[in-house]
């Protein structure tokens, strides 16, 4: 009986292997769009990356797709929108990384994908921040009169379409009135480094040996010169003061000075002393006289 009920068992076993439905094979990527970072400056750069999903082998979906942005560079387009295009990978995904201009405007932009004939069907957005304006170029000097051995600053800024150039990182400021510590071309000189914007600030002492007089300051940089100039007015140090010896106090005489007591007393004593030595000499003489005349008495 027990050899009956094994062999029922493995043949409901084999039958409901059968019946049982094959394992799905490996489901592929969804259809994804993504941009990193997601908001910028204009003139960064982003990182456009996704899959194309469950895309047919062989397909142009299976090869590359075309990603549409008018925040892109305008070199290729599709149905007169930039478009870049990225290479997608045996998996479905794809990954491509592009410079947004500097003179694309700020706001936010939609970043779409294409390829076999059709839309992604998903998109992203970026958004894009406007580059910081650049001042016009300016050179200026505070205070514009100060005492030699006095502090001058001297800033302003290297004006727009710089960036790359030498005048994008430092900026020579050339004044005869400056320390010739450092000179260009014989002329005294202040280094001063150029922020990211354009602009610039410098600090320098005047020395107090620079004559009086009216002196230009200039700038040089990436070989040229500003094209600019500003002007400091130099006034002459004042002489050197020697402290003088305060004056003795009214309400105190002087130390050698007499007061008024030992004065009275001095006026008395001396006469006094010269009437009593007068006194007893003319009273020997009185006793002298009387012996002379009595010498026996």
């Amino acid at each position: 009986m027990r050899p009956v009920r094994i062999i029922a068992a493995l043949l409901f076993a084999a039958t409901a292997g059968m019946l049982a439905p094959a394992a799905p094979a490996s489901a592929a990527p969804a259809t994804t769009l993504r941009v990193s970072p997601s908001s910028i400056t204009a003139g960064g750069t982003v990182v456009v990356s996704g899959s194309v999903g469950p895309a047919p082998a062989g397909s142009a979906c299976a090869s590359s797709l075309m990603l549409l942005s008018r925040a892109f560079v305008p070199t290729d387009e599709f149905a007169g929108v930039p478009a870049l295009t990225a290479a997608v990978k045996p998996d479905g995904t794809f990954t491509t990384t592009t410079r947004i201009p500097r003179s694309t405007p700020a706001g936010t932009y939609a970043i779409s994908g294409r390829c076999g004939g059709g839309n992604l069907g998903v998109s992203a957005t970026l958004t894009v921040r406007g580059v910081p304006t650049t001042p016009p170029v300016a050179l200026r000097v505070s205070p514009r009169s100060v005492t030699a051995g006095d502090t001058v600053t001297v800033s302003g800024s290297v004006g727009q379409g710089q960036a790359g150039s030498a005048c994008a990182t430092s900026i020579e400021l050339l004044s005869r009135a400056f320390d010739d510590a450092h000179e260009f071309a014989g002329v005294p000189a202040v280094t001063a480094a150029v922020r990211p914007d354009g602009t610039f600030a410098a600090t320098t002492r005047i020395p107090r040996s620079t004559p009086t007089g009216t002196y230009d300051v200039s700038g040089r940089c990436g070989g040229g010169n500003l094209g600019v100039v500003a002007t400091l007015e130099l006034r002459a140090a004042p002489p050197a003061t020697t402290t003088a010896a305060p004056a003795p106090s009214a309400t105190a005489p002087p130390a050698t000075q007499p007061t008024a007591s030992t004065a009275a007393r001095g006026g008395w004593i001396i006469p006094g002393l010269v009437g009593l030595t007068v006194g007893a000499l003319a009273a020997m003489g009185v006793w002298l006289l009387y012996r002379h005349r009595h010498p026996t008495g």
